[in-house]
């Protein structure tokens, strides 16, 4: 099944957000106290592929992940970061930076409907992205709310989506616009 893509940079916190889900699922199916997980993101990858360009990035921020499950063992999700990753292109020492700065409240299992089909809602708050220069011309920028509400049945397969937006959301989920905001600042 496909769901929704996240913005890039989330990518990286992935490992933090599927440890946190990891202890959130493993205790027992009644509502407690939510698992948080509070990261320091300091983060220097190179030679990474990124939009047709080969890149070195430096990652930092911070990213605070709480998991909540409630008395029917439903998961919910919520991350809370700032982190900013700065891209640079290898061949020309050009640089632009991707920053996230937001909340992402999310189902990772979906919540299971009365009919038998499963519902995951994605939804974002603040600035999920923004793309600028090292001048702070910013090239691309969501913000506001954008919730993804996609249904399936039993077998997994997409029935309905849906999705709610308020406030601008060029990006999106794009990852041609994506693409061609990076290419304009490092190409």
């Amino acid at each position: 099944m496909s769901r929704p893509t996240r913005p890039a940079v989330r990518l990286f916190l992935g490992a933090a957000a599927l440890a946190a889900i990891a202890v959130g699922t493993a205790g027992p199916a009644g509502a407690a106290a939510p698992q948080i997980v509070h990261t320091k993101v300091d983060l220097t990858l190179t030679g990474i592929p990124q939009c047709g360009f080969t890149v070195d990035s430096v990652i930092r921020g911070t990213d605070t992940t709480q998991v909540f499950v409630d008395r029917a063992g439903n998961v919910r999700v919520q991350d809370v970061s700032h982190v900013v990753s700065t891209l640079t292109n290898r061949a020309n020492g050009k640089v632009v930076h991707v920053a996230n700065a937001g909340r992402d409240a999310f189902t990772p299992d979906g919540v299971v409907n009365r009919d038998g089909t499963t519902t995951f809602t994605d939804t974002l708050t603040g600035m999920p992205v923004r793309i600028y220069t090292s001048h702070s011309n910013t090239l691309v920028k969501d913000v506001g709310y954008l919730s993804m509400v996609d249904r399936v049945d039993a077998q997994g397969n997409l029935l309905s989506h849906r999705v709610i937006e308020h406030g601008p959301h060029p990006f999106a989920g794009d990852f041609a616009v994506y693409c061609a905001a990076i290419a304009v600042a490092i190409g």
